[in-house]
């Protein structure tokens, strides 16, 4: 029998439905596990303070992590890497720059000053491995070490510093907003369990779709963790902003941003870090990790100025993002 040869388009229309089936589990899981573990925690009476650090914080980024864990055990750790950063700069930039655009953005700075400095500080340790490779893996425990002492300090003896009180109120509200006061504890525990196998469902079948894709058509994995991947995991949180602002409560789109670009960097780059242990990066990867150094001390000076994002700032996050997509791809097709 003659061999059957698959052409690229055909390639490309069997593997989006596994793209599409993938990012929808992924999408739906997501949803399940922060709504219906928020909602169980505060059935158990657990602080809301808690629940929004803890539950919130790593439920929305719960695709990103399933998806990198999975990437990482077929061997494919730049797409994990590809997909945290592209999940965090379209956060930061098309996230954002939306929900300025349908209605102005501001919170007090001292409520999120912290969060920032965390979020620069973790992308700047995000470029180290770039520079040194040698310093990959001990930077990824160093990463999951960050991340543990946020948590704590986001916790910390009760938020007596007027900024922390803030801080923790604008978490709080967060975690109302995720809460379900009438759910029943069982059905809760049942969609979490529910949600969470659709996420270890969802990432086996994104990561196996998107590898078959990049390797018949050519595409780097890094490219697609940056683009359909990204855009598709952190659609959640775009629900979650849209929401907000048809609510009036800008503070939260300020907060579930920040939180879950914080979560995407020191969770899902620590985990793959620690995981592929030592790799050089390649220009294109070191290139995307300096943006989102750049996009993280832009966006942060936007936020902690006095005056709301409206819609100029709007337009120039979304073209931020557009230039550095368009000069990634270029550098692609000059490969």
């Amino acid at each position: 029998m003659g061999a059957i040869i698959i052409g690229k388009s055909e390639m490309l229309t069997l593997a989006l439905p596994g793209l599409i089936a993938g990012l929808v589990l992924l999408m739906a899981g997501g949803q399940l596990v922060v709504r219906e573990a928020a909602t169980l925690a505060a059935r158990l009476g657990i602080s809301p303070i808690v629940i929004g650090v803890v539950i919130v914080g790593f439920g929305t980024s719960a695709p990103e992590l399933a998806t990198a864990v999975r990437a990482s055990l077929a061997g494919t750790p730049t797409l994990a890497f590809g997909n945290a950063v592209g999940a965090s700069m379209a956060n930061l930039l098309i996230v954002l720059g939306l929900a300025a655009f349908l209605a102005p953005l501001h919170i007090a700075p001292s409520a999120i000053r912290a969060e920032i400095v965390a979020i620069i500080v973790a992308a700047a340790v995000f470029v180290l491995p770039g520079l040194l490779p040698t310093l990959a893996q001990p930077g990824g425990f160093v990463m999951l070490c960050g991340l543990a002492l946020w948590m704590a300090y986001s916790l910390r003896g009760q938020f007596r510093a007027a900024a922390a009180v803030q801080s923790a109120a604008l978490q709080a509200r967060e975690a109302a907003a995720m809460v379900n006061p009438s759910e029943p504890q069982w059905r809760a525990a049942a969609l979490l369990v529910v949600g969470i196998g659709l996420l270890v469902a969802g990432a086996d079948l994104l990561v196996s779709a998107a590898i078959t894709l990049a390797r018949r058509m050519g595409i780097g994995e890094d490219i697609l963790g940056l683009t359909l991947l990204s855009v598709g995991t952190c659609l959640p949180e775009m629900a979650t902003a849209f929401a907000a602002v048809r609510k009036r409560q800008p503070d939260i789109v300020i907060g579930n941003v920040l939180g879950s670009c914080l979560f995407n960097i020191l969770a899902v780059g620590g985990v793959v870090h620690a995981m592929a242990g030592t790799a050089r990066l390649s220009s294109g990867e070191m290139f995307d990790r300096l943006s989102l150094l750049a996009a993280s001390l832009g966006v942060g000076f936007l936020l902690l100025r006095r005056s709301p994002l409206r819609k100029g700032s709007a337009v120039l996050l979304l073209t931020v993002y557009g230039l550095w997509l368009a000069i990634r791809l270029l550098a692609m097709s000059g490969d």
